[in-house]
């Protein structure tokens, strides 16, 4: 039963989504570690060589539009109108606008399968021009263009459990896809395959495992409302709007996409391997950005856009200072524990059958570049979210081009003396230039309150406590003059199990206001019986 509106107000005017988030993050978590055992078994597969690259750079395109609609773009448009719907014409009018979008996706997808068969080779060698094995590459692409048949399916039916506060439920078609490839993974290690066999097989799981996500995902949405079935009626009411967001969202995400795409570009240049020492260290430097940010930015867009409809500006802007603030105070201790741990990570996980100790270090080297720009990461999916429901959509394509401008510019100073490690550095740079375009620009529409100097001291505080204790568990490890991948697993868990314990002690004792928000995420988070 739908909470009543005066209630769901009061449920998300001055919190910061904490709890709602956690539900999330908790099935992110089981999704990011099941991905970080999927990527072992990829590199313990395929390592850092050209069927890699290769793989890599067709997965490239099908993962950009998920990510584009799937992930982002459908679930920030489409909630708005499908709110709106439900509000004023009940669980019918509801399910009409969800058939009708899932038919325009649909549409839209069909029509690029079609054009990314017929120029798979020259899309591949658009974005990785220096592919060793280019007609490798292409032949993957084909094989994966039916998924883009499955992202509209995927997209609504997120949009659909988000809505309905099943926050947890909207992320679970990943985790069973993370499960079909890590099964796939464990199968063809121990098979006599090629190199070029195994990225074909890769690819198969990767369509296996997104049908039986979306399998999953109809199954749990079927008690929302009824499946979304697609209809030769697709105009109606609330589809015009979804096209002026979609489109809105569309341009500025790929804006934002297409500097992942520059980045693979000028990496296939620089040598085998490259692509995939860059988009490992990306994935890793993902994990808490994917935790934190993505979670909480999701229901901090749900709640902006219940309050900017009915207007509540000082509620919405205390909430998403709120949300600010705490995910300023997780991702900041997460950004530099990772950059200590980079070493015994990468090595514990990656470091196996074709990837070696080389491959290693220049992964280490771009993750901890990378790192620099979690904190910002993570800020910017809840400020994107809420200049949508303010309806600043200039705002929002001048970040985007801005991070593009600034992304492209220092690719082209750094990429040819630093290498991967200046890739990265250029979207270091991009990220905090379009975090701080979208911070100042909502200032001027709304008034969100400045951060206390006791916050930014308990923040520091935390962050100081979290290093030190990385770094001395490091340290004593490294003295013990071994690199196992017994002593790698004990300096990874023993640094954040007890890190993650010393930031909830140190954040109560100096009594940090958002230390209880970090408390409510992971209480959340690990209640596994709750519904949602």
């Amino acid at each position: 039963m739908r909470r009543p509106v005066t209630a769901e107000i009061h449920h998300t005017d001055t919190g910061d989504g904490s709890r709602r988030a956690g539900a999330m993050t908790g099935m992110l978590l089981v999704s990011r570690l099941l991905g970080v055992l999927r990527d072992a078994l990829l590199t313990t597969l395929l390592g850092a060589t050209p069927a890699a690259d290769a793989l890599r750079a067709a997965l490239k395109i099908p993962a950009t539009i998920r990510d584009l609609l799937s992930e982002g773009a459908i679930s920030a448009a489409f909630i708005p109108g499908h709110q709106d719907q439900k509000n004023h014409g009940g669980i019918k009018a509801a399910n009409r606008y969800s058939r009708s979008v899932v038919t325009l996706l649909l549409l839209l997808c069909s029509v690029l399968v079609g054009v990314l068969w017929w120029w798979a080779a020259e899309v591949i060698d658009l974005i990785a021009p220096g592919l060793d094995e280019p007609l490798l590459g292409s032949s993957l692409l084909t094989e994966l263009l039916p998924y883009l048949l499955v992202v509209p399916f995927l997209a609504v039916l997120r949009g659909i459990l988000l809505g309905a506060d099943r926050t947890r439920s909207a992320v679970s078609s990943q985790v069973l896809q993370n499960v079909v490839l890590v099964v796939a993974g464990a199968a063809m290690v121990s098979l006599p395959l090629s190199l070029a066999e195994c990225a074909s097989g890769w690819t198969r799981a990767f369509l296996v495992g997104s049908v039986a996500g979306l399998l999953l995902m109809g199954w749990v949405a079927r008690t929302a409302e009824p499946l979304p079935i697609p209809t030769w009626r697709i105009w109606g009411p609330g589809i015009g709007r979804l096209l002026c967001d979609l489109s809105l969202l569309i341009l500025t995400t790929g804006l934002i996409y297409i500097n992942s795409i520059i980045a693979m570009r000028f990496a296939s240049e620089l040598g085998s391997g490259s692509i995939t020492h860059l988009e490992n260290a990306f994935r890793f430097h993902f994990l808490p950005i994917g935790l934190i940010g993505v979670a909480l930015g999701t229901v901090a867009g749900v709640d902006a856009a219940r309050l900017a409809s009915r207007s509540w500006w000082r509620a919405l802007a205390r909430r998403i200072g709120r949300n600010q603030r705490t995910a300023l105070f997780i991702a900041l201790p997460a950004a530099i524990g990772l950059a200590i741990l980079s070493e015994p990570l990468i090595r514990l996980v990656l470091q196996h059958g074709e990837f070696s100790s080389d491959d290693t270090q220049k992964t280490v080297a771009t993750l901890r570049i990378y790192c620099l720009a979690i904190p910002f990461s993570c800020l910017l999916p809840a400020l994107m979210r809420t200049a949508l429901a303010l309806k600043k959509r200039g705002l929002i394509i001048l970040a985007a081009v801005v991070g593009v401008s600034v992304n492209l510019t220092f690719i082209l100073l750094l990429a040819d003396r630093y290498g991967v490690s200046g890739v990265a550095g250029a979207s270091v740079i991009s990220t905090v230039a379009s975090w701080l375009w979208l911070e100042v620009g909502l200032r001027r529409y709304l008034a969100i309150p400045k951060p206390r100097a006791s916050a930014v001291i308990a923040n520091f505080a935390v962050t100081g406590a979290v290093a030190g204790w990385a770094l001395l568990v490091t340290m004593m490890v490294g003295l013990l003059g071994s690199e196992t991948w017994l002593f790698d697993l004990l300096t990874v868990f023993a640094s954040a199990l007890v890190g993650l314990w010393i930031a909830l002690v140190v954040g109560r004792t100096i009594r940090s206001r958002e230390v209880q928000s970090l408390e409510n995420l992971l209480s959340s988070a690990f209640r596994w019986k709750h519904r949602s």
